[in-house]
């Protein structure tokens, strides 16, 4: 029994198939869609042969590229949107009677557009827009009862806008923008529609004033007016523009301005303070120094250049600015700062103060005004009676050869120092006073040096160079006997620190 079923289901399978089929064919055996998509392709010029699959000997167009149909196998759709088509659409597009969409946006297409498209009942959605299409707009468009999407938008259509297309009350879209349409606009059904662009369409509901055929005269001057009024407002825009970029790049260079001005003021704050030094703000060292005038410069060095200073109160200072912020982090300065300000001696200069930010590292020093050592060191000074340059340091060489150099430490030390270190301290002190620069040791040495490097090796000698003897041969010959006391040494070498 089920086989018989089976059996007659098949045999009104086939029927139904081949009458639909009969129903596309024509007399002589040719599918009336392929023939209409073919006479369309014959009109177009195809220069990326998009169109190479379609086939007048096909039965089936349902295969073609671009070509969509429905479960029945009818054409339904046609989509050659940007397909850089050129040349003409055929009016044999109004046999595609089944047809619901069409784009052909964006090509080169030209001509009239069908009257034909008007048979195509069926049709929901079509886009002619961005092409090149001339003439009116086709009447019997409005015929189209189930459009609900109209794009002619960007061609060069010319004329008024039909009433009949204006009445269609199942547009969702009308888009008739940027072409060459004139005359009066009728009262447009769709809910949305856009008709901007063009030059000639005119709103008014009066056809004497929209042609102008009775007074060309006013037209004229209509259209000099209207001129007139499109540059008027043209340049006030580019005014208002211009004003407005002009404005919104002020205040960005004035917000940097001001946010660069905060930064360089405004101090970080560490949370950390230590005692008995002052930590003084970035602004405060500033106003000090004149805002770091090349006029107060008291001197420069590898890590950085001193400044002198006057604070509000008439205290005067100098200010070392470190070269190079970024080499101390922030808690290495903070143990620097820590170790600098326990540093306590009546010959030591104390550190009076500090300031850090992000981007800077400052020492603050009481100001000394009687010079540096070296220049005490390279000086005549007077004590009972002219004393030459270069006596001290002949004194000091001689305590060094005799290995009296217990004399040279401060009495309040009362031994407690390594007899090894005052040593090497006194070589070194004597080797970086030499008269001639090339013959001081380089500063990283003396650095290295004094911080007790593992392994370091002694600073040499020039070669050809005796510190002691050649010193001791042409500073003062006859000047600098044995038989003068120690103390008057002492206590000139003393004031050469000047006051405390």
């Amino acid at each position: 029994m089920a086989a018989i079923l089976f059996r007659i289901f098949l045999a009104v399978f086939w029927v139904d198939f081949a009458q639909a089929t009969d129903s596309l064919l024509s007399p002589k055996g040719v599918n009336y869609e392929v023939a209409a998509l073919m006479a369309v392709k014959k009109e177009m010029r195809d220069e990326t042969s998009a169109m190479d699959g379609w086939d007048l000997n096909s039965v089936d167009p349902c295969t073609w590229k671009m070509v969509g149909c429905s479960l029945e196998g009818f054409v339904i759709s046609l989509e050659m949107a940007s397909a850089r088509l050129s040349g003409t659409l055929s009016p044999s597009i109004g046999n595609l009677s089944h047809l619901r969409t069409m784009l052909l946006q964006s090509n080169h297409l030209s001509g009239p557009i069908p009257e034909e498209i008007g048979k195509l009942s069926d049709l929901q959605t079509l886009d002619l827009s961005g092409n090149q299409f001339v003439g009116g707009i086709p009447s019997s468009l409005g015929f189209l009862t189930h459009l609900s999407y109209l794009r002619l938008s960007k061609n060069k259509l010319t004329g008024q806008i039909p009433r009949l297309v204006a009445n269609l009350t199942g547009l969702s879209f009308l888009d008739l923008s940027f072409n060459n349409l004139s005359g009066p606009t009728p009262k447009i059904l769709a809910k949305g529609y856009r008709i901007n662009g063009n030059s000639y369409l005119c709103t008014s509901s009066l056809a004497q004033k929209c042609t102008g055929i009775s007074n060309p005269v006013n037209e004229t001057l209509s259209s000099e007016q209207a001129s007139s009024h499109h540059r008027w407002v043209l340049s006030l825009a580019i005014g208002i523009s211009c004003t407005f970029v002009i404005s919104v790049m002020l205040l960005a260079c004035w917000v940097h301005w001001y946010r660069s001005r905060l930064i360089s003021y405004v101090q970080q704050d560490y949370e950390f303070d230590i005692g008995h030094l002052k930590r003084f703000s970035f602004r405060e060292l500033q106003v000090a120094t004149n805002n770091f005038s090349p006029k107060n410069i008291l001197g420069q060095g590898g890590y950085g250049v001193v400044y002198k200073g006057c604070l509000p109160n008439k205290t005067f200072i100098a200010v070392k600015r470190l070269k190079d912020p970024n080499f101390t982090g922030e808690l290495q300065f903070q143990t620097e700062v820590e170790m600098i300000g326990l540093a306590l001696h009546r010959n030591l200069l104390c550190l009076y103060g500090f300031c850090m930010t992000s981007d800077e590292r400052l020492l603050v020093y009481p100001y000394m005004p009687n010079g540096s050592v070296a220049d005490r060191l390279r000086e005549t000074y007077a004590g009972n009676g002219q004393v030459q340059k270069g006596m001290i340091l002949d004194w000091v060489r001689t305590l060094h050869e005799e290995k009296r150099l217990e004399v040279l430490v401060d009495r309040d030390l009362k031994g407690c120092f390594d007899e090894s270190e005052l040593e090497k301290a006194v070589d070194l002190a004597l080797q970086c006073t030499q008269s001639h620069p090339n013959l001081r040791p380089k500063m990283s040495a003396v650095l290295k040096v004094l911080e007790g490097l593992a392994g370091q090796p002694a600073i040499e000698e020039p070669q050809g160079v005796s510190c002691i003897g050649e010193a001791r041969a042409c500073n003062c010959p006859g000047l600098c006997s044995d038989a003068r006391e120690e103390s008057s040494f002492i206590i000139e070498a003393m004031e050469l620190s000047g006051p405390r």
